[in-house]
């Protein structure tokens, strides 16, 4: 029995090996070979996105922007491919053809309402920096209002991309088409990031819209338990900036009394604790790991913006 009539079982070791050019030629060779390709294409190589941005309205997918690496570097400057989807399944189709697990840059744009969301991965290991590992969010609509938040870290971390999460139905789930569906996104995305879980597990997180979302920013870190102590010495040091303009904004007396009343409940079994205001600081010798664990928390009404330290 020649290859070509050979089981897909048989076939699919052998396409495995081939790049998505090649099977790409292999597609034109006969119907036999298309049909073995397009059936399993996720299971083969295929190009590698790193860049998208996609564009929708309500609850619709209309079309993208994309840059795929071609090469061992992606560069920002690179002319985007454009494509529209009249419906759904073209828009799946598309995802099916790409490899989407590495991307650098993701954005979402409302083109009826203006906003758009963007988030950034960089991995900078030439840098004789601290932090290698950066993140960025940011959310910009009509009304000039806008709210970035920038993640740094010393250990690894990314933003958990992959096919299934820019699936239609995971995009529902993650909230995109809801009237606070940036918010939402901005938020799950956010706490995927830090967790290492997939945005998904993050389906009932919801937004309240009584608060700014830097502060329910930081009242999820202090649910999932990052400021306290106890956490902390199997985890690497994370910086947060969090900027926003326009919007609402709270007194720094209410912002740091809570923040205070939450620390020291989450803390109240550590001994040695170091307190100042403006900024809100903590620190403490741990026992465990022999290191110096430390909460810094500033936030500036006047230039709207927040920084935590976590170490």
């Amino acid at each position: 029995m020649d290859f070509i009539n050979l089981p897909d079982q048989f076939k699919l070791p052998i396409l495995k090996k081939l790049n998505w050019r090649d099977l790409n030629n292999l597609k034109l060779v006969c119907k036999n070979f298309y049909f073995t390709i397009v059936k399993n294409i996720e299971k083969l190589d295929r190009p590698k996105v790193k860049y998208i941005k996609i564009f929708y309205a309500g609850n619709k997918i209309l079309g993208a922007e994309y840059n795929s690496m071609y090469f061992e570097f992606f560069e920002e400057e690179m002319i985007p491919h454009h494509i529209e989807f009249n419906d759904d399944r073209e828009y799946e189709i598309f995802l099916k053809n790409k490899d989407f697990t590495e991307i650098k840059k993701l954005v979402f744009e409302n083109v009826v309402s203006g906003e758009v969301i963007s988030l950034r991965d960089d991995y900078l290991p030439w840098k004789d920096v601290f932090y290698n590992y950066s993140s960025k969010i940011s959310l910009l609509n009509m009304k000039s209002e806008s709210l970035k938040i920038k993640i740094l870290s010393t250990e690894g971390f990314r933003i958990p991309y992959s096919g299934i999460l820019l699936k239609k139905e995971s995009l529902r789930k993650m909230g995109l088409f809801e009237r606070d569906g940036p918010n939402l996104v901005m938020k799950k995305t956010t706490m995927g990031i830090i967790t290492g879980n997939p945005v998904l597990k993050y389906e009932n997180t919801l937004s309240d819209t009584n608060k700014p979302l830097f502060i329910q920013f930081v009242d999820q870190l202090s649910e999932l338990g990052f400021f306290n102590f106890k956490n902390r010495c199997n985890m690497g040091e994370f910086r947060f900036f969090v900027s926003w303009k326009g919007g609402s904004v709270v007194l720094n007396e209410e912002f740091y009394g809570e923040l205070y009343d939450k620390i020291t409940f989450e803390n109240n079994s550590v001994k040695d604790v170091d307190v100042r205001y403006f900024p809100l600081k903590f620190s403490m010798k741990c026992l465990k790991c022999n290191r110096k664990h430390r909460n810094v928390i500033g936030y500036d009404k006047g230039i709207q913006s927040l920084y935590i330290i976590l170490h």
